[in-house]
């Protein structure tokens, strides 16, 4: 009998240590990315478009929100460049040698890279297999010939690998003669790294496209193939054999200029991370949110400038309008906003999108680790988030079997339309994401109990800790090879130490504290119940009603945030039960209620109103 429980078990007694913020950001990552890819393939977006004036307003928001959302792929690179320092950081402070290290990290992102394009061409969902999946009512149309030329597309998971490779390298030089220990160079070196990376990014396209006309939208003129997607078997060897690295410079989706400084400030978050609890500043998750606004408002700012110049520069306003929609719809493709992707495109665009999308990303993952970690409710969140995590635990291998929507879509469009794969109104659209997910789910929940055996994460994992020598000698002799690349579901999803970074309270503060208040009411001949010396414990170490109020001023005084009053309120709440009521989380549970029912209000009111009342088209 096959065994398959964990290769590698953790010793007796201890338990892994984690960031469930950095899981949770994973999982939701892999949902949100399924929801946004099953409407862009499944939505008939094109007669919504015809009939834009009969639509709901509700629809013009959603127009302009999922490119926007499907643009977010530097919230993925953060979170796994966070998570790769955090790594090193852990090996690093356990004593291994940093050439063990840049070795796994080179590696292990070579194999990453490889499969990657064996997800692009082969096995995934717009590989042969997602293609098969795509024809299942008519199996013989299958374009098997995908598989020879989209091996070259550069996805998000290509970025991620070469950042792996260049991260380790470069962290591996930084960590030299112990100057990991020095975090405050670390952090400056990432910065001054991160603003190089951007300010090159233009040149290094400039350089390309000089060295190979076109590059990367241009064709060989002898069959009209794309240059950044040779094809095996008609380019020559040379032309092959450049482009994985041409692409890597200046891809149409996610290159390394800019995005390799994207991946920067996840080292940075990881970097902080890494360091003991006392030394984390409180005020980091607010820094990082801060840096992210202003990316993110920045980009605003350089966007509107972009569509007004685009609008003006056309000989009438539609022409100019139409334009714009035109390259609106393409909003995740980051190359799409440089100038020669399109005539029409003002010069440094590219700029503003960068900005604006992961400026956006910082922000979500600062304030993610300020609801969670930064108010210690580690274990809590963890345990309410089960569902969520399970879809992070192996995001790649969830990233390539997309292709099992397009087997729900054949049914769900067959019933809807009577044809299948024809593209759907919103309802059976909805219920074609409701069963993806339902699928999903049960898929990893049983799937986990044979410890995600036969995943990508397993291929990957039991290569590199066969092949990395140090990888190799952790192992005892009697773990057979295939299972050393099994994923220890318990150590690393249930029993699991989740860190909290909120200030360490001694016991002795915690005390004085509560006698000083004890004394006060003495004077008052009033005695304290348990529950009130709970809140002054609880308020000594955690100020939630301030956070609250703070969210929810956010969430009523902006439009663009509004949604914030969705957390601000449940936790004016929790803070008045577990702090008492006060006036800061009095003024937040007014605030957030009103701004949820404007909210509630005017997501009704912009699905009775046709967009055509606006008068805009």
């Amino acid at each position: 009998m096959i065994n398959l429980k964990p290769s590698h078990p953790l010793p007796s007694g201890q338990i892994s240590t984690r960031f469930v913020s950095l899981d949770f950001a994973r999982g939701i990552a892999i949902i949100v990315m399924l929801f946004l890819h099953i409407i862009q393939r499944t939505l008939d977006i094109e007669t919504l478009l015809n009939t834009i004036n009969d639509q709901a307003i509700i629809n013009l928001f959603a127009l302009i929100l999922i490119p926007f959302f499907g643009g977010l792929a530097g919230f993925f690179l953060i979170v796994s460049s966070a998570s790769n320092m955090i790594s090193m950081f852990k090996h690093l402070k356990k004593g291994r040698s940093i050439g063990s290290l840049v070795l796994k990290q080179v590696i292990g992102g070579f194999i990453l890279l490889v499969v990657a394009m064996l997800i692009e061409g082969l096995i995934g969902y717009q590989g042969l297999i997602g293609v098969f999946a795509r024809s299942l009512g008519n199996p013989s149309a299958t374009e098997w010939t995908v598989m020879l030329w989209r091996w070259n597309f550069f996805e998000t998971i290509h970025t991620i690998a070469w950042c792996i490779i260049i991260n380790g390298c470069i962290q591996g030089l930084l960590s030299l003669k112990d100057n990991w220990k020095n975090t405050k160079r670390l952090i400056i070196s990432y910065i001054i790294l991160a603003i190089v990376v951007v300010g090159l990014t233009q040149p290094i396209w400039s350089l390309i496209e000089y060295l190979i006309p076109g590059y990367p939208f241009g064709t060989f003129p002898e069959n009209d193939h794309q240059l950044y997607m040779p094809w095996i078997g008609t380019e020559s060897f040379w032309e092959i054999f450049r482009a994985p690295f041409l692409n890597m410079l200046c891809a149409p989706m996610e290159p390394l200029f800019p995005y390799l400084a994207i991946s920067f400030v996840g080292s940075i978050f990881g970097i902080v991370l890494s360091q003991p609890n006392k030394k984390i500043s409180q005020k980091f998750p607010r820094r990082a949110f801060l840096v992210g606004l202003i990316m993110f408002l920045a980009g605003l700012v350089g966007l509107v400038i972009v569509v007004i110049k685009i609008i003006n520069g056309s000989p009438d306003f539609d022409t100019g309008f139409d334009r714009f929609v035109e390259l609106y719809m393409v909003f995740p493709n980051h190359r799409a906003w440089a100038h020669d992707y399109a005539s029409f495109v003002p010069p440094f665009s590219w700029l503003g999108q960068f900005l604006a999308v992961n400026g956006f990303s910082i922000m979500l993952i600062a304030f993610l680790f300020r609801f969670v970690e930064f108010r210690g409710i580690g274990e809590n969140f963890a345990n309410q988030t089960k569902i969520v995590r399970r879809f992070g635990t192996v995001a790649l291998s969830n990233y390539n079997n997309q292709w099992m929507y397009f087997v729900v879509f054949f049914f769900t469009s067959w019933i809807s339309t009577g044809v299948p794969y024809q593209l759907q109104k919103w309802w059976a659209t909805f219920l074609t994401i409701g069963l993806t997910y339902l699928l999903f789910g049960l898929i990893l929940f049983f799937w986990e109990k044979i410890n995600y055996f036969l995943s990508l994460e397993w291929a990957i994992r039991t290569i590199t800790n066969n092949v990395v020598p140090a990888r190799r000698q952790s192992f005892d002799a009697s773990v057979k090879w295939w299972q050393r690349g099994l994923i220890d579901v318990q150590n690393r999803f249930y029993n699991v130490n989740w860190v909290n970074l909120t200030q360490e309270i001694t016991i002795e503060e915690q005390k004085d504290s509560l006698e000083i208040e004890q004394e006060n009411k003495q004077r008052e001949q009033v005695e304290l119940t348990d529950q009130q010396k709970e809140k002054i414990m609880h308020k000594k170490s955690v100020n939630d009603s301030k956070f609250a109020l703070i969210l929810s001023i956010i969430g009523s005084c902006s439009i663009i945030f509004n949604i914030v009053s969705f957390i601000a309120f449940p936790l004016s709440i929790y803070a008045r039960k577990h702090e008492g009521k006060n006036k800061q989380n009095t003024i937040s549970l007014y605030l957030s209620a009103i701004s949820v029912g404007l909210f509630i209000a005017f997501i009704i009111i912009t699905i009775v109103l046709p967009i055509g009342v606006l008068n805009i088209f």
